[in-house]
């Protein structure tokens, strides 16, 4: 099975909460420049919104936002179930509710909450699926319950309830599902932060701000103390636009941002490019927390220069660096056991890999 997408860190962290309702409005009215579907992922959270006017514009973003781009979206298995079941449940269109029921990602609570009212066609894709009835049997009385069934299909679902016995005492259990696959558990996250000010939220002068932004050889080349001087006179809405939209210099400057959500939109740029992880996963002016939101994501963390340049780092979470020190060679986890830069347990680490098994 294919692993699931994983979420677009900037969409992670209006999930979070913490982000004014300046930057979650012009979010639900899409004037984010992110990939369709981490748009649509955005707006199903923020249908949710505790402020009407985000969830008014966020259902109305989700709601004209045109079939033909929705279709994929709810076609991939990547898509997750929370946004099948807004589309099922609220976009009237045949061509979608159809690929969203065939989609094994949608929740079974959700089919059963339509199952009685499913046309007959739609109610066909939900009957010939009898791992999901067997699995779930109370679907299977809300599909019987359907007043639009046709004779086959009635019959169908009378012969499965009486092949597997389904209500009776002495009923035939349904096929186990695989126990789910053993992770990791995740490192805790952080508690939210107060609110993120749509402007003015971090006060620097413009030295301060070149000092921030850039180390002192970088201070010697004029284009990057202009790209600075630009980005300074930004307001916070106006820097997240030019994180997830600007050039490849734009972004290595507002990586390191003191505005986590700024930075976060840094890495939820459809731009960014995995040379640039890679540069970015080595910075030791960059927040901790953007390097806990590297080494979480699956597909960057693939790349073992990314892994190499996390654990090197300094400021990397203690308990994200453990974990990737056994992915290093043979060469580099050497190297590391005598490195005075990392801290000490990341050290230790390496340390018991070169003394080998018997020695651990």
């Amino acid at each position: 099975m294919a692993e699931a997408r994983a979420t677009n860190p900037l969409v992670e962290q209006f999930r979070r909460g913490g982000v004014a309702r300046d930057l979650r409005l012009m979010a639900a009215q899409g004037l984010l420049p992110l990939k369709p579907e981490d748009l649509v992922e955005m707006w199903t959270d923020l249908v949710q919104d505790p402020d009407e006017g985000v969830r008014s514009a966020a259902d109305k973003s989700l709601s004209s936002f045109p079939a033909a781009e929705m279709q994929p979206i709810l076609k991939s298995r990547d898509t997750p179930g929370i946004v099948l079941s807004w589309a099922v449940t609220h976009r009237p269109e045949h061509e979608l509710r159809e690929v969203a029921l065939q989609n094994t990602s949608l929740p079974d609570e959700t089919i059963e909450a339509l199952a009685p009212v499913l046309t007959q066609a739609l109610a066909e894709l939900v009957v010939i699926n009898q791992t999901r009835l067997l699995r779930r049997t109370s679907l299977l009385v809300a599909l019987e319950s359907n007043a639009g069934l046709n004779n086959d299909q009635k019959r169908r679902l009378r012969e499965l309830r009486e092949t597997f016995r389904i209500g009776q005492a002495d009923a035939v259990p349904p096929p186990a599902a695989p126990p789910p696959a053993k992770e990791a558990p995740p490192e805790p996250e952080p508690e939210p932060e107060p609110e993120i000010a749509p402007a003015g939220d971090v006060f620097m002068t413009e030295d301060e701000a070149l000092v921030r932004y850039l180390s002192e050889e970088e201070r010697q080349h004029t284009e990057k103390v202009s790209a600075v001087q630009k980005i300074y006179r930004l307001n916070t809405a106006e820097k997240l636009i030019t994180a997830l939209k600007g050039s490849r210099e734009e972004r290595a400057i507002l990586i390191r941002d003191p505005n986590r959500l700024v930075a976060t939109a840094v890495l939820g740029s459809p731009r960014l490019t995995e040379p640039e992880i890679e540069a970015i996963s080595g910075m030791k002016s960059v927040s901790d927390e953007i390097l806990r939101k590297i080494g979480h994501h699956r597909e960057w963390t693939k790349r073992y220069a990314v892994c190499r340049n996390l654990v090197c780092n300094p400021r990397t979470p203690l308990g994200i660096a453990l974990t990737l020190v056994p992915r290093l060679s043979p060469r580099d986890i050497k190297g590391l056991s005598v490195d005075r830069n990392v801290p000490e347990p990341v050290r230790k680490q390496a340390q018991k890999f070169v003394r080998g098994p018997q020695q651990r």
